[in-house]
């Protein structure tokens, strides 16, 4: 596998490890809002929707961390990055990653890669069934 690729493989667990963190930070930090207005309300329910709790638990809530890839097209790039793009999603195929985390690593839409994956095993099993109707020939010629 070439050094790109796994970088971009370690820039993804990157991102998604750091998402994680601030996830789970943020619902820290929205669980002890939580708490501070029932201590004081008995219930988030019950807690005036102008009162500084209510209105902290309104605020943190649009803080939440927001996990997003790059997703070009190959349109919009050159025929040669095009082409090491579909390598890089049959390397990827083929060593069982699927296709969402394919298309997040190498930067593409989701749809990309799936049809990228569709060709791929579309090619793969019309070189089996011709090497299968060879070796039938050959059966057949053996006899």
């Amino acid at each position: 596998m070439s050094k790109l690729l796994e970088f971009k493989i370690r820039k993804y667990e990157k991102i998604i490890h750091d998402h994680n963190v601030a996830n789970k930070r943020f619902c820290d930090e929205l669980l002890v809002l939580i708490k501070r207005c029932e201590g004081r309300y008995k219930s988030v329910l019950k807690a005036p929707d102008d009162s500084p709790e209510w209105q902290a638990i309104v605020l943190k809530r649009t803080e939440r961390p927001v996990l997003s890839f790059r997703s070009r097209k190959m349109g919009d790039m050159s025929a040669r990055e095009a082409a090491k793009i579909r390598r890089e999603v049959v390397e990827l195929y083929n060593r069982g990653y699927p296709t969402a985390t394919i298309a997040h690593i190498v930067g593409i839409i989701v749809s990309t890669a799936s049809s990228t994956i569709a060709n791929y095993q579309h090619q793969i099993n019309s070189q089996n069934t011709v090497q299968s109707h060879e070796r039938t020939r050959q059966l057949g010629a053996d006899k």
